[in-house]
């Protein structure tokens, strides 16, 4: 499948059409409910999600004179079709376990249908591909420094992120798991973009990276304060106008102080500790209706505490 059809299809039609691409190249794939699944002999469990935040699906795609840069009026949707794309790709040299999750981008739906769904692979360990930039690898909560050593063995640089399906899904299978680059910039925006030679070139790494023969990384926890695990996130303040939009469409505009990371998540700030809690299934829009744009030169480091409290507001 190109890079042009999974760009342009809705969702649910990009499951349908992972689904027949998946039986093509002889898997026999399990569809459910916010996911598809299917086992592979490499045990490697390999994570895209299927959503973006866009409103409208893609029906004209911008290339750079060179081709290598992909832009669309509707907003391109890198995020994360850029990592439905390298999946696609690694699939054809190496049968890794593969899922493909939706709803991502609404806190994590399809990950957590697949925790509560009993599948549970015997995998050494995950890669989603979900960041944006050409380099970087995030662990989240995962504290295992031989698995980080590992991956960054093969040019990834480690750098902090909030969230992704893998938050989710490495601590409920106790495999330790990264989010590697895909290649998209500007993500949430509708100036986003795709780097293709990014995306080759981080293909060719992972196909390295499964290559080699490794034995079970764990899942460590990276710190705990009662039931909650922290992470650190570097965040930006709302501005004046911006609302929220929860998981099933609400809007909300806030009465006080909010943040929000580089994936356009909220967050409430807790009085005086530097910490924040992250509102899960929510998205942060300006009042001309589009998704707001992390602002660098406002941001600052907060500890987070995960919300289980799903739709907030």
């Amino acid at each position: 499948m190109t890079i042009e059809a999974i760009l342009k299809k809705t969702q649910k039609e990009l499951k349908r059409a992972l689904r027949a691409e998946l039986v093509k190249l002889g898997y026999k794939p399990k569809v459910r409910r916010g996911f598809l699944y299917a086992a592979g002999t490499v045990p490697v469990l390999l994570v895209a999600h299927l959503d973006t935040v866009h409103r409208q699906s893609v029906s004209i795609i911008c290339y750079s004179r060179d081709g290598r840069v992909l832009m669309s009026p509707q907003g391109i949707g890198g995020d994360d079709r850029a990592g439905v794309y390298m999946v696609l790709q690694l699939l054809r040299t190496h049968r890794c376990h593969v899922l493909f999750c939706e709803d991502e981008e609404c806190g994590g739906i399809g990950a957590r249908e697949f925790v509560d769904s009993g599948i549970t692979p015997k995998v050494n360990y995950i890669v989603e591909m979900d960041r944006r930039g050409s380099e970087d690898a995030v662990f989240y909560d995962c504290d295992n420094p031989e698995f980080t050593e590992f991956v960054c063995s093969f040019g990834f640089v480690e750098d902090l992120g909030s969230f992704s399906d893998i938050s989710v899904i490495a601590p409920h299978l106790g495999v330790a798991a990264v989010n590697i680059s895909a290649g998209y910039y500007n993500e949430h925006t509708l100036h986003e973009f795709i780097d293709m030679d990014a995306v080759e070139t981080n293909i060719a790494k992972l196909r390295q990276m499964l290559s080699t023969k490794v034995e079970r990384f764990e899942y460590i926890d990276r710190s705990f304060f009662g039931d909650y695990a922290f992470d650190i996130c570097k965040l930006s303040p709302l501005k004046p106008g911006d609302y929220i939009v929860d998981r099933h469409g609400k809007l909300t505009e806030p009465d006080h102080e909010l943040w929000m990371d580089d994936a356009g998540t909220p967050y409430e700030p807790i009085d005086g500790c530097g910490a924040a809690i992250r509102l899960g299934g929510c998205s942060v829009y300006t009042k001309e209706n589009l998704p707001a744009r992390f602002d660098e030169d406002a941001a600052e480091f907060f500890d987070i505490l995960e919300d289980d409290c799903i739709g907030f507001y």
